[in-house]
């Protein structure tokens, strides 16, 4: 035994110089059969042949490899951020340990996961696309899963739209089940620097969120991927560089409108309250009356002067055992029954004011009346609340299907943000930074064409970011991160009358939209127009600011220009009014800005474009269908060095 077991050894250890790392059936891959095959070799009547079978290295075979096989990168954190990255609490957790967060939108977050290395050292893998029609096995390292569909549920890979659910959140080997992983996890930015994440610490400095951390995987979810309302569940495991999978981890998230609950189970005993208020009608009376047959307390029939007392059998119980007592005793004063007249007088009075009518019986009286009251007023309470959160929702309804009303009140709305927002002003030393590299405009002579009129920026959610004051004529911005908002611009036809032109890239020659930065964004990529996984560059510089005709100035006017998207995806302007619009307003209705504009431009900036530290001039012109040019708008993306 001894003998066959170094023999197996000898045999393990020889070929272990040619196989991969857990390559258990020697394949050339790390794959789901590798770790059948572990557990076939576990009950093999011959020694397994393939020297990676022993994958914990300890030179035999047993049920440790089969463990050590499925020890993967560990999910470190899964969540949600704000869109300034500051980590968000969770609502509370379910019993099988799974976080629950709540959000009052489906959009405007950031959804985060984190991963800590495998015990057994290897690499964390970074890729979050890797696609082929036809080959369910073409998975990237990073595999995300949702259970309910989000956005429109697209069901096209990586395209600007929503992405469809899987039911059960199952890993399952097939064709759509990869499809599905690869349309989430390519909208993922992924960073294995602790000073390049998206969320920020306690100090407002960028780090991961869970002190294991060594790579996080960051979406900023935004409105043309918006979560539905109610409960979605969402798992992820994530692939070493071996190939080897980890442990799946998985969170809720839960959308509904109003604040968020006391605890994620609804309670319902707000009624059974109310009735028990009920049950205290005149049964408790009658009995009391026993009681009175005690002569016990003579001093009572001070107090019972009244005969009210009958009058106080309505009300509830403490009060009508004293009551009662009284009742007895009035046979025995039949002297004192010539006075009743005028207590009953008062009786009639005593509809309203009983408390005075009687002083020492106040106590008894009073405690008992307010006693019902306050039950009472418990009950109307629990409706309110229902009627607060029927009333936020019927808001959210309104927010899709309002493009068109309410346009009007969300623009002005949000056009007095923006000029309140004007009026701060930026800390002067940061102001002199700006001076010494803000390019002057330059000139546009017979500028007939379109005029804009708003050009600013937006949070991930959609909502306006109010400029940190003016450099000069020019808004100076000053967001969380480089990446994560949207530029907007907005225009109207211009002296020549001509409509605003729509085109955001053309091939060759400049488009209607004419953009560009004093910055290269992201890695400032030649490419133009790598905006599409796997190809995600960034954009290059044009400093000072140039429209001259120049090959190189049209092709880096054009790949920024191209990020600028309508609602569906293609490379053109929006209609203002229309529910394409991407400025989400106050009254949760999205639109223009500018009341009078007639087109709007939107370009999300995702980690991929993001801008670098210092100051950025960014430079914007707009051409009408006469192909006259309107004057240029300019702002500023500051942010810290």
């Amino acid at each position: 035994m001894i003998r066959r077991f170094l023999l197996a050894s000898l045999l393990l250890a020889t070929a272990a110089a040619g196989q991969s790392f857990r390559d258990a059936n020697c394949d050339g891959a790390v794959t789901e059969a590798d770790r059948a095959a572990v557990a076939g070799a576990l009950f093999a009547a011959t020694a397994a042949t393939c020297a990676a079978a022993d994958v914990n290295r300890d030179g035999g075979r047993g049920a440790a490899d089969l463990v050590a096989f499925g020890l993967g990168p560990r999910v470190s954190f899964i969540g949600l951020a704000s869109p300034d990255g500051q980590p968000a609490p969770p609502l509370g957790t379910l019993p099988d340990g799974v976080p629950v967060y709540y959000r009052s939108a489906g959009f405007g977050f950031l959804l985060v996961v984190e991963a800590a290395p495998p015990p057994s050292g290897a690499a964390i893998g970074v890729t979050t696309f890797d696609s082929l029609a036809g080959d369910p096995t073409r998975r990237p390292d990073f595999q995300i899963l949702l259970d309910r569909g989000v956005g429109d549920g697209s069901r096209a890979v990586c395209d600007e739209f929503g992405v469809p659910g899987v039911a059960g959140l199952d890993f399952a080997a097939t064709q759509s089940v990869a499809d599905s992983i690869n349309d989430l996890a390519c909208r993922f930015d992924v960073t294995t620097r602790r000073n390049a994440t998206c969320t920020q610490d306690a100090f407002g400095q960028l780090n991961f969120v869970a002190a294991g951390s060594r790579a996080q995987f960051c979406l900023p979810v935004t409105s043309s991927m918006a979560f539905p309302t109610g409960e979605t569940r969402i798992a992820v495991q994530i692939r070493d560089q071996s190939g080897l999978l980890g442990p799946v981890r998985a969170m809720v998230l839960q959308i509904g409108s109003g604040p968020p609950p006391g605890t994620f189970t609804p309670l319902p005993p707000t009624p059974t309250r109310t009735a028990t208020a009920t049950t205290t009608p005149t049964p408790t009376a009658s009995t009391t009356r026993t009681a009175s047959n005690t002569p016990t307390v003579t001093p009572t029939r001070t107090v019972t002067r009244s005969a009210t007392p009958t009058r106080t059998d309505t009300p509830p119980p403490p009060p009508t055992a004293t009551a009662t007592r009284s009742n007895t005793p009035t046979p025995s004063r039949t002297g004192t029954a010539t006075q009743t007249p005028p207590p009953t007088a008062t009786g009639t009075r005593t509809g309203t004011p009983t408390r005075t009518a009687r002083g020492p019986t106040v106590t008894a009286t009073a405690s008992g009346t307010p006693t019902v009251t306050a039950s009472r007023t418990r009950t109307p309470t629990a409706p309110t609340a229902t009627a607060t959160r029927t009333a936020t929702r019927a808001l959210t309804a309104t927010n899709t299907r309002t493009p068109t009303s309410a346009g009007t009140p969300t623009r002005s709305a949000t056009r007095t943000r923006t000029a309140t927002a004007t009026g701060t002003t930026a800390p002067s030393p940061t102001v002199t930074r700006t001076r010494t590299i803000t390019p002057t405009p330059r000139a546009t002579p017979d500028a007939s064409g379109p005029q804009i009129l708003f050009f600013g920026l937006t949070r991930a959610d959609d909502m306006l970011l109010d400029p940190a004051g003016m450099q000069g004529d020019i808004p100076v911005y000053r967001p969380a991160f480089g990446f994560a908002f949207s530029l907007v611009v907005e225009a109207r036809p211009g002296a020549s009358g001509a409509a605003v032109a729509l085109s955001t890239f053309n091939e060759g020659d400049a488009p209607d939209l004419q953009v560009q930065v004093t910055q290269p964004l992201g890695d400032g990529s030649t490419t133009v127009c790598d905006d599409a996984p796997p190809l995600l560059g960034g954009v290059p510089a044009i400093n000072p600011p140039s429209f001259a005709a120049t090959p190189e100035n049209l092709a880096r006017i054009n790949d920024l220009a191209c990020r600028f998207i309508d609602g569906s995806g293609n490379r053109i302007g929006r209609q203002c009014g229309d529910n394409s619009a991407c400025v989400l307003g106050t009254d949760g209705t999205f639109g223009c800005v500018a009341r009078t504009a007639t087109r709007q431009f939107c370009g999300f900036v995702a980690q991929a474009l993001s801008f670098r530290p210092g100051d950025t001039l960014v430079t914007v012109r707009v051409r009408d269908v006469r192909g006259n040019l309107g004057p240029a708008k300019q702002l500023i993306v500051r942010l810290s060095q």
